[in-house]
């Protein structure tokens, strides 16, 4: 009964978190992010956002090394999009309930990891599931298949 009962809290628990679909990239040093005005963007990159987002609201930009990225709503989502210096959009994530992570997905990550507790769930463009959690103050990310099947784990 108890292992039931903390199997609820867990799943509970995890119904309140958030997931989206994301590139993994570890090669991005995250203290180079620098949020910029919409000045600063370059008008390539402006126009091939607004051609493909027409009505995005709560638009952010950030700099990151490179490239830039856009966060921002539209038709009841929060987006995230990353775009070359030509304005060509180079990746793309969607916010969604953490309802949409299939359950053989779930149940990989809590066989692999029992006692972890996941803090959001991201889904990338090819379908593969990353899941971010806590274990100490050490953060964590581990990569499934949408079929449930373990493929790597990193942490910082």
């Amino acid at each position: 009964m108890k292992n039931q009962l903390l199997l609820f809290a867990f799943f509970t628990a995890l119904a309140f978190t958030s997931c989206k679909k994301d590139n993994l990239d570890t090669t991005i040093n995250p203290q180079a992010i620098t949020v910029v005005p919409l000045s600063a963007v370059p008008t390539a990159i402006v126009a091939g956002f607004n051609n493909n987002f027409p009505n995005a609201s709560e638009v952010e930009w950030q700099k990151n090394n490179d490239h830039f990225e856009v966060e921002f709503n539209h038709q009841g989502q929060r987006h995230h999009c990353d775009f070359d210096n030509n304005g060509q959009q180079s990746g793309h994530s969607i916010s969604c309930a953490s309802a949409a992570v299939p359950a053989a997905v779930l149940n990989a990550f809590r066989a692999r990891y029992p006692n972890d507790m996941v803090a959001e769930w991201n889904q990338k463009s090819d379908g593969t599931w990353k899941a971010h959690f806590l274990r100490g103050t050490m953060k964590w990310e581990a990569l499934f298949s949408a079929t449930g099947v373990f493929i790597k784990e990193e942490h910082e």
